[in-house]
C-alpha cells in the first residue's frame, strides 16, 4: 500500500482561432487561478521550483552518505512523481450526431477524427491525448489477443450460420458486418480454420505479436487517412478494416498542451457489438470519467431519449461505481436552419429578431439570429428535460454547476465565409472548459510541487541548526508526535470499522431482499415479456457467453448487476456519503476524516514555537502529512469503483457455472432450456450467492481502509525518524534564501 500511495467580426475571412470566452457554468469547483498557466506562470514556477531543488540535490552530493541525507535526496527524487490523474472527458453521441466535427473544431483540425457521416463508425474507443513532446501526430492501436479473436469467431460463424428461424437480426447483421469488414464478402463462406489463419494478418504483424501498432504523421490528414481502416467499417470497400480486432485508439495530437496536457478526451460508442473485451474497456472508461459530455443534433435533442437513457442506464457506473462530477449537453449543427421556415413554425417576426429587410446584410443577419434564437429555446428545453431525470437527481448532486448546455456549429467555427462570431458558434467555450480543467491540474501540480520542495528545505535547514543540546528536545517531540500519531490513527480506525459497519447492515438488508426475489428478478430480464422469442434466443446465448453481460446496438443488458441491484439500492445513499466524488464533501465521508487528520496539534505547535530548530521540523512534517493526505484521497477515489463493482463481480462468479452450461445448450427448445437452467442456478445458489456477495464487499472495503490506515502510520513514523531521531545529520547548508523565493512562487500559485 505505501509503495502505491508514493506511485500513484461577421462575414469576414478567416481560419479557426482559439478565442478566449466567459466562464460557462459546470467548471471544476477548486480552482486557484483560472487563466492559461504559461501566462500566469505556473509552469514557470514549476521550473524554477524544479532547478532550485536539482541545484540542492547537486549541493548534497558534497557530503557524506548518512541515512538522513539519502533521505533528502531520496524525497527530493520524488517530488517530480506527479500522482494525480489525468481528467477523463467521455463524449457521448449517436453515430452522425457530429461528435467528430465538434472535436475536430476543438482541436483546430478540418480532418482529423473521420466523420460517421462518411461511413459507419464502430465500437472501437477512442481517446485523444496532447502531443506534448514534439509537433507530430501519432495514434496508437490496441489490439485484442489473437486468442480473443478466435474465440469470438466461433460464435460469430454461428450466428451466420444458424436457423433462420432463430435468428436475431441485429445480432447477424453485426456478425456478417465484422466478417466481411476484415476478410471482405468472401469471408461469410471461408471455414472457421482459413479464417483463422495468420495470413490473414501480413499487413499488422503487431496483432500476431500482441503488440501495440505505433502511427506517426507529419499532417492531421494523414494520420486520418492511416488510421481509418482501424476505427470505421466501409461498406463501398469490404476486406482490410481491422476494427473487429481492435480494442482502442488512442491520438496524440501537436500544438494542444494549453487544454489537453492533463486531459483526456475519450469518445465513447454508444452501442456496442458484444465484443467481450472492449464492454468490459467501455465500462472502465466510463467509471474514470469526471465529466461526460452528451452530443446530439440541435433539431432533435429536446426528443433525443437515447441520449438521456444512455446516461440513465449507465448511471451507477458514473457515480457511486465512477467519478463524475458533472455533465454538458451539448447541441450540434446549430447552422443547419431554414431561416423562413423556422420563423413561420416559431411564430416570430423580424422585429422579435430585431432585424429589418431594409438592411443590406438582411438574409445573412436573419439567418445568424435564427440561429441564436433556436439555440436558447433549445438551451431552455434541454434544461427542462434534465430536470425531469429523477434517476440522475438521486445519484447526483445536480445543483447549479452539474449541467453546463452548449450549442455548437462546427462548420461556421472552420469555415472560411462564416456568418457568425467564433464566440457564437460556442466552440470556444467547450474549449475554454478543457482549459479550465487542464488549469486545475497544473496549478495542483505546482502546489504539490512547492509545498513539498518548501517541506524538504525546512528540514535541511533545521539539520543546518542542529546542536547536542538540541537531540534531547528533538526526541521529546518525536514522542509528542508519536502519541498525537497513536490517537489521530486510532480514531481514523475507529471510522473506518464504522464505514464497514453501516454499509454491512445495509448490504445484508439488501442479501435478505435479493435472495427472496432474485428468481423473479432474473425472469424480468432472460423472459422479456416484449422481446421477441425467435430473436431473443442469440441474445440469450450471447449473454452466457459473456458472463452474463451483453451490450449491442439495442442497449445493454448485465444481469449479474441487475441481481445486486437491490443490495447496490440499499447502500447508495450510504456509499455517496461515504465516498464523494462531487463538492460539497460531507462531513461524514472517509476524505472528509482524512483531511481532519493530523499529529501535528496546536498544543505542539505552541509547545515548540521558540525553537528554530523543531519549527523547520515541524514545518517539514506538516508538508509531509499534506502531501500523504493527498495521494490517499486520489487512492480512495479510484478504490471505491472497485467496493462498489464487487457484489455484482462476486455474483458474475458464482453464475459462472450456470452461464457455462446455459451457452452450451442447443437444438429444438435450447432457448427455454437456457432460461431454465440459469433460474435452477440462481434458485439453488441464492443464499450463498449473496452473502459471498456482501461478505466480499466489506472484506475488500476493510482490507483497502486498514491498508490506508497503516499507510499513514508508516509512512508518517519514517518522515518523524529521518527529521528527529537520526544524528550526524548536520549539512551546514543555508537554504533561507531557497525557502524565501519558494515562498513567493506559492503566494503567486494561490494568489
Amino acid at each position: 500500500m505505501a509503495e502505491n500511495l508514493q506511485m500513484n467580426n461577421r462575414g469576414n475571412k478567416r481560419t479557426p482561432r482559439d478565442d478566449n470566452t466567459s466562464t460557462s457554468p459546470g467548471m471544476p469547483k477548486k480552482q486557484r487561478r483560472q487563466e492559461d498557466p504559461e501566462r500566469t506562470g505556473a509552469r514557470i514556477h514549476i521550473r524554477n521550483a524544479r532547478r532550485i531543488m536539482t541545484n540542492i540535490k547537486y549541493k548534497l552530493s558534497e557530503y557524506e552518505g548518512t541515512p538522513p541525507l539519502q533521505y533528502v535526496r531520496e524525497i527530493i527524487s520524488k517530488l517530480d512523481s506527479d500522482a494525480r490523474r489525468k481528467t477523463t472527458v467521455g463524449v457521448f453521441g449517436r453515430t452522425g450526431a457530429g461528435k467528430s466535427s465538434m472535436l475536430n473544431a476543438i482541436l483546430g483540425q478540418k480532418f482529423l477524427l473521420p466523420s460517421g457521416t462518411v461511413c459507419a463508425c464502430t465500437s472501437v474507443i477512442i481517446q485523444v491525448e496532447a502531443n506534448v513532446t514534439d509537433s507530430s501526430y501519432i495514434a496508437k492501436i490496441e489490439f485484442i489477443s489473437k486468442m480473443d479473436w478466435d474465440d469470438e469467431l466461433i460464435t460469430l460463424k454461428n450466428i451466420l450460420s444458424g436457423d433462420a428461424e432463430e435468428r436475431e437480426d441485429a445480432m447477424f447483421d453485426t456478425a456478417n458486418e465484422k466478417i466481411t469488414a476484415l476478410y471482405g464478402e468472401q469471408g461469410v463462406s471461408m471455414s472457421i480454420e482459413d479464417l483463422m489463419k495468420d495470413d490473414n494478418f501480413s499487413e499488422i504483424p503487431e496483432f500476431l505479436r500482441s503488440e501495440n501498432k505505433k502511427i506517426t504523421c507529419d499532417k492531421a490528414s494523414d494520420l486520418s487517412e492511416q488510421i481509418g481502416c482501424f476505427i470505421q467499417h466501409d461498406d463501398s470497400s469490404p476486406g482490410g478494416c481491422y476494427w473487429p480486432i481492435v480494442k482502442s485508439v488512442t491520438i496524440k495530437v501537436p500544438n494542444c498542451k494549453d487544454f489537453l496536457e492533463h486531459v483526456v478526451l475519450v469518445d465513447l460508442p454508444g452501442t456496442g457489438d458484444y465484443n467481450k473485451i472492449r464492454d468490459e474497456m467501455w465500462k472502465m472508461k466510463l467509471r474514470d470519467c469526471s465529466t461526460v459530455w452528451i452530443v446530439s443534433e440541435i433539431n432533435r435533442a429536446a426528443s433525443d431519449k437515447e441520449a438521456w437513457e444512455l446516461v440513465s442506464n449507465s448511471i451507477t457506473d458514473m457515480a457511486q461505481g465512477g467519478e463524475c462530477r458533472s455533465i454538458s449537453f451539448i447541441c450540434t449543427k446549430t447552422d443547419d436552419i431554414n431561416p423562413q421556415n423556422y420563423m413561420r413554425s416559431s411564430k416570430i417576426k423580424d422585429e422579435d429578431l430585431q432585424i429589418s429587410p431594409e438592411d443590406c446584410q438582411y438574409v445573412t443577419k436573419r439567418k445568424t439570429a435564427c440561429i441564436l434564437h433556436r439555440n436558447e429555446k433549445a438551451k431552455e428545453r434541454v434544461k427542462k428535460i434534465f430536470l425531469q431525470q429523477d434517476k440522475i437527481k438521486r445519484h447526483f448532486n445536480c445543483d447549479d454547476g452539474f449541467l453546463s448546455l452548449f450549442t455548437v456549429s462546427s462548420e461556421e467555427f472552420i469555415s472560411e465565409n462564416p456568418i457568425m462570431n467564433p464566440e457564437e458558434t460556442e466552440i470556444p467555450k467547450l474549449k475554454e472548459l478543457l482549459r479550465m480543467y487542464n488549469n486545475s491540474h497544473t496549478n495542483d501540480m505546482a502546489s504539490d510541487y512547492i509545498s513539498g520542495a518548501l517541506g524538504i528545505l525546512s528540514l535541511i535547514q533545521g539539520f543546518n541548526k542542529i546542536n547536542t543540546e538540541m537531540r534531547a528536545e528533538k526526541s521529546r517531540l518525536f514522542n509528542d508526535l508519536e502519541k498525537n500519531l497513536h490517537n489521530a490513527v486510532g480514531n481514523l480506525q475507529e471510522y473506518c470499522d464504522q464505514i464497514s459497519i453501516s454499509l454491512n447492515e445495509l448490504l445484508s438488508q439488501g442479501a435478505r431482499e435479493s435472495e427472496e426475489n432474485c428468481v423473479k428478478v432474473a425472469d424480468e430480464l432472460i423472459k422479456p415479456k416484449n422481446k421477441d422469442g425467435r430473436g431473443f434466443h442469440r441474445t440469450l446465448t450471447a449473454l452466457c457467453k459473456n458472463d452474463g453481460y451483453y451490450r449491442s446496438k439495442k442497449g445493454e443488458i448485465d444481469l449479474n448487476k441487475h441481481l445486486a441491484k437491490q443490495m447496490l439500492g440499499h447502500i447508495d445513499k450510504a456509499f455517496s456519503e461515504f465516498f464523494p466524488v462531487q463538492e460539497p464533501i460531507s462531513e461524514n465521508s472517509l476524505q472528509a476524516h482524512i483531511d481532519k487528520f493530523t499529529m501535528i496539534k496546536d498544543d505542539v505547535i505552541t509547545k515548540y514555537k521558540n525553537s528554530p530548530v523543531l519549527t523547520h521540523m515541524l514545518e517539514f512534517l506538516k508538508m509531509e502529512e499534506m502531501k500523504l493526505k493527498t495521494m490517499i484521497k486520489q487512492y480512495i477515489i479510484q478504490q471505491k469503483k472497485t467496493f462498489y463493482a464487487s457484489p455484482p463481480e462476486s455474483i458474475k462468479t458464482a453464475m459462472q457455472q450456470g452461464y457455462m452450461s446455459a451457452a452450451d445448450i442447443s437444438g429444438a427448445g435450447s432457448m427455454k432450456k437456457k432460461q431454465d437452467i440459469l433460474l435452477e442456478h440462481i434458485d439453488s445458489s441464492k443464499s450463498e450467492m449473496f452473502k459471498t456477495a456482501q461478505r466480499d464487499m466489506i472484506q475488500r472495503m476493510e482490507g483497502t481502509m486498514h491498508s490506508i490506515v497503516e499507510a499513514i502510520r508508516t509512512n508518517l513514523i519514517k518522515s518523524m525518524e529521518n527529521s528527529l531521531l537520526d544524528e550526524n545529520t548536520s549539512t551546514y547548508m543555508d537554504v533561507t534564501k531557497e525557502i524565501k523565493d519558494l515562498k513567493w512562487m506559492a503566494d503567486q500559485v494561490f494568489d
